[in-house]
């Protein structure tokens, strides 16, 4: 970075051959201005960030994926003097130790401390939805992050802001013009609910050849694992879905649900990991891929969701009591899962542990 040597950056407490070290001591560190501009500029430089924090520290989801999509590290230290590796449990010798590229080989790689995992407190759904939109002075953003924390949680977006935390009044024609203000680079903003309905996320818009392209990524509190407000969220995903594509032009979507903390923050204990709930491919990739509605309707169940002319397929994948992966897994195989990828390009967030490499 070219920040060390006159004026450092002010989020960089030290910096060295293995990368530009972080601290902080904050219950919640969260996607502030500061941190954004460091993960940027290291990311330019090709130098890695690593985050050093407390045991106690925990991230938000902005913050937890825009350091993963920067190649950044997070190292925790325990109240016994111990380091460990805050997103896999791996123990650490030294912070620099993060980023050697090492993985998780066996148990005794993993540190104890992170093997004692907090009690689930909600159902949180993770969401990621692509959507085509003209470059025109008409078009609008924000649509899905409002329809879906709509019809999920019964409110739309409290706030939203370029960082966090998120607290300007949600107000797409503002979100609107920062995005074209900032046109043709990428922006990315976050978007967050209330105490009372958690929503956290990003909206990030880009130019492309087919116009713009905004993905929306949102993790959403649906009520307690077991309890009938959860249960009755995620029995209502297909409807949600064939709403969102009758409004809007989707491109991909895929819906996770996991376990965690209802305030949506991430700490650096073992939690369970996702399953599939559904995946929906709009009506550009369903062209795209040269998809058979029909057939995969009959094989698959596939839904169809959308104007019957340009139709999109959901697929239902799984619920809490029936994961998933393997329902997802013949999607991707019927669908082509290197096709898919090359249609998704850098989508990240959910997709990467999806489609893998």
């Amino acid at each position: 970075m070219t920040a060390a040597a006159s004026a450092p950056h002010p989020a960089v407490d030290a910096s060295n051959g293995h990368g530009v070290l972080t601290e902080t001591r904050a219950e919640v560190a969260y996607l502030s201005e500061a941190r954004a501009d460091l993960l940027l500029q290291a990311s330019a430089a090709r130098r890695p960030v690593v985050l050093v924090s407390d045991e106690v520290t925990r991230l938000t989801y902005p913050l937890r994926e825009a350091l993963r999509d920067a190649g950044g590290h997070w190292v925790v230290r325990a109240t016994d003097g111990t380091l460990r590796d805050g997103f896999d449990g791996r123990r650490l010798a030294r912070v620099a130790d993060a980023v050697s590229g090492e993985r998780v080989g066996s148990a005794d790689d993993v540190a104890v401390r992170f093997l004692r995992p907090q009690r689930a407190e909600a159902v949180q759904l993770l969401l990621s939805q692509s959507v085509r939109h003209k470059a025109a002075p008409t078009t609008v953003l924000g649509g899905t992050a409002e329809l879906l924390t709509q019809e999920l949680t019964g409110a739309p977006p409290r706030g939203w802001g370029a960082h966090e935390p998120a607290v300007v009044a949600w107000d797409r024609t503002r979100l609107t013009e920062l995005a074209r203000g900032r046109m043709p680079r990428e922006t990315t903003v976050m978007v967050a609910g209330s105490p009372e309905r958690p929503v956290i996320g990003t909206i990030r818009t880009a130019r492309t050849e087919h116009g713009l392209e905004e993905t929306t990524q949102l993790l959403v509190a649906v009520g307690a694992p077991g309890s009938d407000e959860a249960r009755a969220v995620v029995d209502r995903l297909p409807q949600v879905m064939a709403a969102f594509g009758a409004q809007q032009l989707p491109l991909f979507g895929l819906v996770l649900a996991r376990t965690g903390r209802r305030d949506l923050t991430f700490p650096s204990v073992l939690e369970a990991p996702p399953t599939p709930l559904g995946m929906l491919v709009g009506p550009p990739g369903v062209r795209d891929l040269g998809l058979d509605v029909r057939d995969l309707g009959d094989r698959l169940g596939a839904r169809v969701v959308g104007r019957p002319r340009v139709p999109g397929l959901y697929f239902p994948l799984g619920t809490f009591t029936e994961p998933g992966w393997a329902a997802l897994d013949a999607v991707l195989d019927a669908l082509g899962r290197d096709r898919v990828r090359a249609v998704l390009g850098q989508a990240g967030g959910p997709w990467e542990g999806v489609l893998g490499g």
